[in-house]
């Protein structure tokens, strides 16, 4: 992986720009096969997939958008932020891109994301994982959101960026099962994308929303519910419970597998047993 001053450009793959909606967004490409779609969570970007995408292009032609990166940055801080309309860019995205159907891999919010794209366009998507998607089933991160929201915490979400890379260590630590495990490095990497002009107004924006479209997302399940899905969720997950995933199992119809020991970020905390996992469902011949 190397660092370019637009973000991280990962071995084997491109640095390429796709217009949509709201201007220009970057993204990242590798591999052949058929197409798999990364989605990032929440104050993240494609720096959370840089133990994925090695292995998963051995397969796949992946796409790995950076949802809070435009290229004009005067446009960042206007962006809508609600499920929907990330939903929309995403599906602007895949028009660009000239992708018609495709599997996907998405975590946390961006699992939120993923499953209101889902519903409005259910013919896209072949097969999809969601890592510890936001569901209404989980309780947790409301309280969380909420204080993002208020007076201190709309502070505390600015001035955060800022933070040096040992706080953010602390900070993403706080999603493993167990920090001593995180990679050099890693709380710096997510930090750098919240540093562009504008990216932190339009965090709040996703915030604003957050919790109404989480619950929103309720009544589209069964238009969900018809696309094959595996579930994938850490059994100490800290910010999505995973009794949640149980409920949206059975809300879905989906597979899922619960990785032991593991937090909020799987891909990073055990890639090599998460790819497999990935791998292994997306490989698996449908049922006749």
């Amino acid at each position: 992986m190397s660092f370019n001053h637009t973000g991280p450009v990962f071995d084997g793959m491109e640095e390429r720009w796709a217009n949509v909606s709201a201007g220009r967004l970057r993204y990242l490409v590798g591999g052949s096969g058929p197409p798999l779609l990364l989605v990032h969570g929440i104050a993240a970007s494609s720096f959370s997939f840089r133990f994925n995408c090695e292995e998963l292009m051995r397969q796949f032609r992946v796409f790995v958008p950076d949802l809070m990166h435009l290229e004009d940055t005067r446009r960042i801080a206007h962006l809508d932020g609600s499920l929907h309309a990330t939903a929309v860019r995403l599906s602007d995205f895949l028009k660009q891109v000239d992708v018609e159907r495709t599997n996907v891999l998405a975590s946390s919010h961006g699992g939120s994301v993923a499953m209101k794209l889902a519903a409005i366009t259910p013919e896209r998507f072949e097969r999809v994982v969601l890592v510890s998607p936001a569901n209404p089933f989980a309780r947790h991160y409301r309280a969380v959101v909420r204080f993002y929201l208020s007076p201190l915490g709309r502070v505390f979400v600015r001035l955060a960026s800022l933070a040096p890379g040992r706080v953010w260590d602390y900070g993403i630590g706080r999603m493993y099962a167990d920090p001593h495990g995180m990679a050099a490095g890693t709380g710096i990497g997510y930090a750098r994308p919240l540093r562009r002009k504008g990216t932190t107004k339009y965090l709040l924006s996703c915030l604003e929303t957050f919790n109404d479209d989480i619950e929103g997302l309720r009544a589209e399940f069964p238009a969900i519910a018809g696309i094959p899905t595996l579930l994938i969720w850490g059994e100490r997950d800290p910010v999505v419970e995973v009794e949640s995933g149980y409920q949206l199992r059975e809300a879905l119809g989906a597979d899922m597998v619960v990785m032991r020991g593991i937090g909020h970020l799987p891909y990073e905390e055990s890639p090599q047993e998460f790819n497999r996992i990935v791998l292994e469902y997306l490989r698996r011949e449908a049922p006749k």
